[in-house]
């Protein structure tokens, strides 16, 4: 069933794509076409606390940080799936929405191969025009593409297209504008869910005028390499602190096919240092398709190492090798070094050098030399326990407006992540008054250079480095991580995915990967525990070994839609700590949220919402930074999601949700005694039936949180 319905955006120019759609969720004829980034407009170009004081005195790391040294090898593509997917046999396997698609022999591809050419769209009716191929994908993970060429196309106004497909499933290639000459079509990673089949189409954008041809078409499926490795642990940029544990954890699966026994292989896990050689290995024969691979670094000296995993064969022979991690050993603890960095429970350390459970919220603002022209912005945010900001507008600010912002951000406890998202080449964002500022238009230098600008400033504690971005652009995010590493070793670089069957391609580019469900579209039936869900998956993706950081929907989607209310915002936050959440953020306090409601008397209501469901998690961060317990013998029932936690004192606390849309009762049973239950919101009171049990009743996807004593 589709769920998701994320609205329409305007994008300009004429936009053209092929993509893999989940079958029976796309809109028939009328679909609209890929949507932008809603939550972006155009770009509108005190004295600290002592803990940031205190902190300000430690000089920057004189070390290098670690990581997957190279992009992973990745799958290899089987054969094309469409049915006459160059157009040799006309429009046979394809069925066409439109009688303006029709086959071209006359106008050929590079490759001499046919073309299917859609001519004046905009008489065809106003809306997309689709050609749908015969074959439909089964589950799996998949490439697609052709060649297109959009020589004449002429659009009467700016369009208004969107995303009407489930984005679980959903996969698109670039939109394209007007090209005289032919150029690639390229959708990588298109992930169809199990139980779900997705049939491959191309689609045009109504109301145009024109010509346009397509030519070898396809679909291929990504068929993974042999050996394909995740390191646990250490889990934040390599680094094995002298307080952290010695021993290096990797998740191996393995894909040997059929033409490989699996007694016949060997797969070893080997650190060699970099400098002199010194090495630890561990082999596995006959090897599981998933296991955990180890090796101790605890008897080595402290130095730069090479992890890598080599799959061999009886004879010795390398069958396949994956790019190595850096691992970094160091004799020293973190907080002596970084200024910000992720333990090894992923929990976020800054401001104080303490862990502290991320608390964001989305702002865009004007910019300033003074830091006082922003205190007065801050100090209504900071109603809300807030510690940790990103703010588009500041994006193409000169460097000391930023260094004025966080300047503002030190008395309140606040930290920043600047947006660096459009420094790369080509972006329709690319900061252009920061490459005058340092001279210089090269992607690499320019990021090292602004990235070297705060090293030193306590406030910057990472980078915000993708928006809702596409799969393409994780090649260049993965390079971009590499450069901010080495200009600066410590921090966060956090990437925000709509896509969360994509986490599995970002886990090594970024520190922290953050999902971004936004479930309330409708006046009713939304599908809230998507919230839920998408953490969940974001979780599983990193093996739980890497901080996932949820962006709660904090905005009104559409004039059919209304604001989240606090019992929606309550529930979607605390449905995705009870997911695994190491940290929220909020769209936004800024336009197109919070900042384009006029109402004053409104705006402080809406604001205020928030300050009591942020509040509420804020008083239990103590315990949210502890280790999950086993507090229960079991789930409460079918529909109830639950974490567990005991605080320092011993209280123990269940945090749980309801993830169907009905009521659903609930019975809670302890593993050891208590004399008294209550839920947290509210400190409502409930029965306990002798010492171990308590029932409860859930309203359609609510949360509670029980502190139990």
């Amino acid at each position: 069933m589709c769920r998701r319905r994320r609205g329409t955006f305007r994008v300009a120019g004429i936009g053209i794509f092929a993509s893999l759609l989940l079958a029976g969720c796309s809109s028939g004829t009328n679909a609209p076409l890929k949507a932008s980034n809603e939550r972006r407009g155009e770009y509108p170009a005190p004295k600290a606390s002592p803990d940031f004081e205190h902190l300000s005195q430690r000089k920057s790391a004189n070390i290098s940080a670690g990581g997957l040294e190279a992009p992973e090898t990745g799958s290899s593509l089987g054969g094309n799936l469409l049915v006459n997917g160059d157009f040799a046999r006309g429009l046979e396997g394809w069925h066409a929405s439109a009688r303006c698609f029709r086959p071209d022999s006359a106008t050929r591809a590079p490759n001499g191969k046919p073309s299917l050419k859609i001519e004046n769209p905009d008489s065809c009716g106003p809306f997309a025009k689709v050609a749908v191929n015969k074959f439909v994908a089964p589950p799996g993970v998949y490439s697609i593409g052709g060649e297109i060429k959009t020589p004449d196309l002429a659009e009467p106004r700016r369009l208004v297209v969107g995303a009407g497909m489930d984005l679980f499933t959903a996969c698109e290639t670039e939109v394209v504008n007007g090209t005289a000459d032919w150029q690639q079509l390229v959708g990588k990673h298109c992930i169809v869910a199990p139980g779900t089949h997705a049939p491959f189409q191309l689609a045009i954008n109504g109301e145009t005028s024109g010509s346009a041809w397509f030519a070898n078409m396809y679909v291929r499926r990504e068929i993974a390499p042999l050996v394909r490795i995740f390191m646990l642990y250490p889990n934040y940029r390599g680094y094995l602190f002298a307080d952290q544990p010695q021993q290096v954890r990797a998740a191996v699966t393995l894909n040997p096919g059929p033409d490989l026994r699996r007694q016949d292989l060997v797969f070893r896990l080997e650190a060699m240092r970099t400098d002199s050689g010194a090495k630890t290995d561990h082999t596995y024969k006959s090897p599981a398709d998933d296991f955990t691979a180890t090796l101790d670094f605890g008897p080595l000296p402290a130095g730069v190492y090479q992890v890598r995993a080599t799959l061999l064969g009886s004879d010795g022979k390398v069958l396949f090798e994956q790019p190595p991690y850096r691992v970094v050993k160091l004799d020293s603890k973190p907080g002596v070094l970084l200024k910000a960095w992720i333990d090894p429970d992923n929990l976020a350390h800054f401001i104080d050098g303490n862990p502290h459970f991320v608390l964001g919220i989305y702002d865009t603002t004007g910019w300033s030399y003074a830091p006082a022209s922003f205190v007065k912005g801050l100090a209504a945010i900071r109603k809300a326990p807030i510690n940790m900001i990103i703010n588009y507008f500041l994006s193409n600010a000169p460097t000391p407006a930023v260094t004025a912002y966080t300047t503002a951000m030190k008395q309140f406890g606040i930290t920043f992540l600047p947006d660096v998202s459009g420094f790369h080449t080509g972006s329709s964002a690319f900061p252009t008054g920061i490459a005058n500022e340092f001279g210089t238009d090269d992607p690499d230098q320019l990021i090292t250079d602004y990235v070297s600008t705060f090293t030193s400033d306590r406030a910057v504690v990472g980078y915000y480095v993708q928006d809702e971005p596409a799969i393409t652009a994780q090649p260049e995010t993965f390079h971009q991580y590499s450069v901010i590493k080495a200009a600066d070793p410590s921090g966060f670089n956090l990437a925000v995915l709509d896509r969360p069957l994509d986490v599995p391609f970002w886990k090594d580019a970024v520190d922290v990967v953050g999902v971004d469900p936004y479930p309330v579209w409708l006046p009713v039936g939304n599908y809230i525990a998507e919230v839920g869900d998408w953490t969940r998956m974001a979780v599983q993706a990193v093996h739980a070994s890497r901080p996932v950081w949820t962006v709660i929907q904090f905005f009104q989607a559409d004039s059919v839609s209304s604001w989240p209310t606090e019992q929606q915002l309550h529930d979607m936050s605390w449905m995705a700590i009870a997911e695994g959440a190491n940290g929220v953020f909020y769209w936004s306090h800024g336009i197109r949220a919070l900042g384009w409601v006029r109402n004053p008397a409104e705006k402080a209501a809406l604001w205020g919402l928030l300050v009591r469901v942020t509040n509420e998690i804020k008083d239990l961060e103590p315990v949210l930074l502890r280790p999950d317990t086993q507090v229960l013998t079991a789930q409460p029932s079918q529909d109830i999601v639950t974490r567990e936690k005991t605080g320092e004192d011993g209280v123990r606390y269940v945090i749980a949700y309801n993830h169907g849309s009905d009521a659903a009762p609930a019975r809670f049973v302890l593993r050891s005694p208590a004399q008294s239950v209550t839920i947290r919101r509210g400190m409502v009171k409930v029965e306990i039936k002798d010492g171990y049990t308590f029932e409860d009743k859930f309203d359609g996807y609510e949360a509670k949180v029980y502190e139990i004593r």
